[in-house]
């Protein structure tokens, strides 16, 4: 009788660990749905009998321990970003640690009440475990079993084609997330060190055709983390853009929304300046054949990249950096005073560059970029965040980096007014940004409302017939790859790609081989829904 006594209560604390923490938060979350799936129940229940019929307690502990740091990781995740991590987000943290690092130390005020109470739980699952494990049940070589339980969402992963099964289900415990996310991201990359990759769909090759370039210089400037759903030049409450909607009636500029190529910032560039249509492309990207600088190098424009971007070296593989003359990244722009975006245009004033023969500039922003609050001066903070709740520091903060970014985009308009030359300036962000829509934040799940993103366009000295084609041709809600096809034809290239489906498009995940997932949508309905009157 004692054996059985002892034996329920190591079961129930070791069940309450992997089940209580996921329904207590939901408690203060309605949008946290995890801990509720029947199937999810039952599965970790029967991994909490194995843990305690196996007669090992040291490697017990072990586990426990590890699936502690799972579940309270996935909950910390969840409170900042309103969704659970991948292996994909995974593997972008590992290739962005220090704004990974950075971003978790801003939102860690909040996370702390999730981290503490994991652990909580996962103090009554030891201690429990610890006091009792002498006397109860157990079964000689279950141990055996048990840990094949374990390592079997890697084992499947290793010969898995496909990681739709292995992203976070929202139903589903925080522990069994934590699980398959990080099987799947080991077995990927063992197979990556192992030079083993799963075989990609083949594509007919792009047809391109050069033609004369426009007489103009040409500028794509690159947002970051950008949603027009914040932005009061597409109706937001607040007035977030005073500096931009000095330029609404100015028939040199027009604006539309947007959809971006992805909803990763290493993903949607690579897509973006190699005016990539499929979302697995893999030897498309890598010829680089239509890729945005090799283009403009190639018609004899000096191509320059000045980002404040602090890990825009992980960019190169995409970037075609054999033909960009000049590559700036946060660390070459350190002697400004501050950190903030305004160094672009400090930095390319400086470079003295002359405007009479053609440029083709990016300049790559980051001011919306999380954690928001270290990426605007705080001499230019409009909405508190001190002392605020969580989400109302969340959107806050955001609010005021779109109020710095637009007046840094607004600066180099004026600058280009006075360039000597006729100029076009595209500006898109790399994807969107929510910030508390549906209770979610961030960008990194793939959701078209994470995509949704503006586009704006000013024309300084062109004729207004070319600013009329270029609306006309884009028309409204044009995504990232029809907006790069323009860059592409101004520079002086048609692109035909065989391999368009008319009116069908993808976003893609966090992978840029398409490996995180991705979806087709019809770009038609989203242009009904969203602007009716821009429809074709």
């Amino acid at each position: 009788m004692q054996k059985i006594k002892h034996s329920l209560l190591i079961l129930a604390a070791l069940w309450a660990f992997v089940i209580m923490p996921d329904v207590i938060y939901g408690l203060f979350n309605h949008n946290y749905l995890s801990g509720y799936d029947f199937k999810s129940i039952v599965i970790t229940l029967v991994l909490m009998v194995f843990m305690l019929l196996s007669p090992t307690p040291k490697f017990n502990k072990a586990v426990l321990l590890i699936l502690a740091l799972m579940q309270a990781t996935q909950l910390m995740y969840f409170t900042y970003f309103g969704g659970f991590y991948s292996a994909f987000d995974m593997v972008l943290m590992t290739h962005e640690t220090h704004d990974a690092l950075i971003g978790f130390a801003d939102g860690l005020k909040f996370m702390l009440p999730a981290f503490f109470l994991s652990m909580a739980f996962y103090g009554l699952a030891y201690f429990t475990y610890n006091r009792f494990y002498k006397t109860s049940f157990t079964v000689p070589y279950i141990w055996v079993l048990f840990a094949l339980l374990l390592t079997l969402p890697f084992l499947q992963s290793l010969r898995s084609e496909a990681s739709q099964k292995y992203q976070p289900n929202i139903a589903h415990s925080a522990v069994k997330n934590g699980l398959y996310s990080v099987s799947f991201f080991t077995a990927r990359q063992l197979k990556i060190l192992a030079g083993l990759r799963k075989e990609m769909p083949s594509y007919e090759p792009y047809q391109i055709t050069k033609n004369q370039p426009a007489d103009a210089n040409v500028v794509v400037l690159m947002g970051e983390s950008l949603s027009y759903y914040n932005m009061a030049l597409y109706g937001y409450e607040r007035d977030t853009n005073p500096d931009l909607m000095k330029y609404k009636d100015d028939p040199n500029f027009f604006f539309t929304p947007a959809i971006s190529s992805a909803v990763s910032t290493r993903v949607s560039l690579s897509l973006f300046f190699n005016t990539v249509y499929e979302p697995n492309n893999t030897a498309h990207i890598s010829k680089m054949d239509t890729a945005l600088f090799r283009l403009a190098k190639r018609q004899g424009y000096e191509t320059h990249y000045i980002t404040t971007q602090k890990n825009a070296g992980g960019l190169t593989y995409s970037f075609s950096l054999g033909d960009i003359d000049s590559w700036k990244e946060n660390k070459h722009l350190l002697d400004y005073e501050g950190e903030y975006d305004d160094r672009l245009l400090l930095e390319l004033k400086s470079m003295n560059l002359d405007y009479d023969k053609p440029q083709f500039i990016t300049l790559h922003m980051r001011s919306t970029h999380g954690p928001y609050v270290d990426n605007y001066p705080k001499s230019q903070e409009v909405y508190p965040v001190e002392g605020q709740p969580y989400e109302t520091y969340m959107l806050n903060s955001y609010d005021n980096s779109v109020l710095y970014t637009q007046k840094v985009i607004a600066d180099i308009y004026e600058f280009f007014k006075d360039s000597g030359k006729p100029t076009y300036i595209f500006f898109t962000p790399d994807h969107g940004e929510l910030t508390g829509q549906g209770g979610r934040f961030g960008h990194n799940a793939v959701d078209i409302d994470m995509a949704r993103v503006p586009f704006m366009f000013f024309g300084g000295g062109l004729d207004q017939a070319e600013i009329s084609r270029l609306k006309n041709e884009l028309g409204c809600m044009p995504n990232h790859y029809l907006i790069s096809l323009q860059v592409a034809k101004v520079l002086g290239y048609d692109i035909l790609n065989p391999n368009e489906e008319m009116g069908k498009y993808y976003l893609n995940g966090t992978d840029v081989f398409g490996e995180a997932g991705y979806m087709q949508y019809d770009l038609k309905e989203i242009q009904e829904q969203t602007c009716p009157e821009f429809a074709q």
